[in-house]
């Protein structure tokens, strides 16, 4: 089962099951590894900032093989698990 989306954001944590919310042939069932950032340079400071790049997330594909990839959190969906 999905959860409902609560605001524009939904927030991931490592091991949450996702999936890419686009209607695709193949939709994996992924797993968060982690959230990406980037240090980008304040011209106004000089200093380092750290920006948002996305969330990390793993999967095998139909061969077998595991695949990572990098997705805005716009782009996944999380999976309720049923314990």
């Amino acid at each position: 089962m999905e959860m409902e989306n609560k605001g524009a954001y939904s927030y991931y944590c490592p091991g949450d099951l996702v999936k890419v919310r686009h209607d695709i042939d193949f939709v994996p069932t992924m797993f968060v590894v982690d959230k990406i950032n980037r240090n980008i340079k304040n011209r106004d400071t000089g200093e380092l900032e750290p920006v948002f790049v996305g969330i990390k997330c793993r999967w095998f594909d139909s061969h077998g093989d595991l695949q990572e990839a990098i997705f805005n959190t716009k782009d996944l969906l999380k999976i309720e698990q049923n314990v």
